[in-house]
């Protein structure tokens, strides 16, 4: 079990620390809690709904100012290339200094604690988390809404990372309607030793002939609701297809359950799994749990949800 702080704030983690030509930011993951995906617009993407949180897991970048842009990169990196033109760090730093007309000089390290393909928007939270922080390594006079315009053109879930606190996302995931919590919220994620293919999830979900939901989600009343009442009414439209992508995954939800005896969700497009809790020591009782009936390549974390 890793030990994530659960009495930190995640909503937190864009607090830089400074030490002169230097910025060190925290890119915090989030959890869908619920997700409802709609028939494939015209323009090839899905039209969502979905309530973001962010979590206590997070990723560490350091930004240098540089004469030139590199990318280093450690921990969870599989997968991941340290050229700026295929990462999603350093396409932002690109697409901030082509709007900004300037040269994308800076050195990047980023430690990586969120796995790709987990459905927990590692890559899009260190996207936005570089935008933030070149604009202020660089002094950019741009607001927050411009560059959460920009962060749209890198991907789906980068603008709700711009803001990184809990909100009911729509339309691709731009538009952003902010849902404060009023409790607080835990969850323990287990993170198996395999990822999920978005793409693939979204083929398998447009494959399907079911007609779409339309019932109303009350998320006003789900934001001061307990773990136990949001779990009864939060569902994921990408369950389905991910399971028929990554068929360990539906063994792995039942295995959770018979250990649990507790709703388990997924979230996004997965592989990432999650319980939640009302109480630090309810989720940790739970992680040490399933601790000792999963498999030793099996990531349990209990996190705190933000923001509260």
């Amino acid at each position: 079990m890793e030990n994530i702080d659960l009495k930190r704030n995640p909503c937190d983690a864009n607090t830089p620390a400074e030490t002169g030509d230097v910025v060190t930011y925290h890119a915090p993951a989030k959890l869908n809690l619920g997700l409802r995906v709609f028939p494939r617009r015209p323009d090839g993407f899905h039209d969502i709904e979905s309530w973001f949180v962010p979590v206590s897991l997070r990723d560490t970048l350091t930004y240098r100012r540089a004469k030139s842009l590199t990318l280093h990169l450690s921990g969870l990196t599989e997968g991941l290339s340290d050229e700026p033109e295929k990462n999603l760090v350093g396409r932002a730093a690109l697409a901030l200094a082509q709007a900004a007309h300037i040269q994308p000089n800076a050195e990047i390290t980023v430690h990586k604690l969120i796995p790709a393909g987990g459905g927990l928007g590692g890559g899009s939270s260190d996207a936005a988390t570089t935008l933030l922080a070149l604009k202020q390594l660089w002094n950019l006079p741009i607001s927050l809404p411009e560059l959460s315009r920009l962060a749209a053109t890198l991907g789906s879930d980068v603008p709700f990372f711009i803001y990184g606190q809990s909100a009911v996302c729509r339309g691709r995931g731009e538009i952003i309607e902010p849902l404060p919590l009023h409790r607080l919220l835990f969850a323990i994620l287990i993170i198996p030793p395999y990822g999920t293919s978005t793409r693939d999830v979204y083929q398998s979900f447009d494959s399907q002939s079911v007609a779409p939901d339309t019932t109303v989600i009350p998320w006003q009343k789900l934001s001061q609701s307990h773990a136990a009442d949001i779990s009864a009414v939060i569902r994921n439209d990408l369950e389905a297809p991910a399971f028929s992508v990554t068929s360990p995954l539906r063994k792995l939800r039942d295995e959770i359950h018979a250990i649990t005896h507790r709703p388990v969700h997924l979230s996004g497009s997965g592989s990432t799994l999650f319980i939640l809790a009302d109480q630090p020591a309810q989720a940790d009782a739970l992680a040490q749990q399933l601790e000792q009936h999963l498999p030793e390549d099996m990531r349990i974390v209990p996190v705190r949800i933000g923001n509260v």
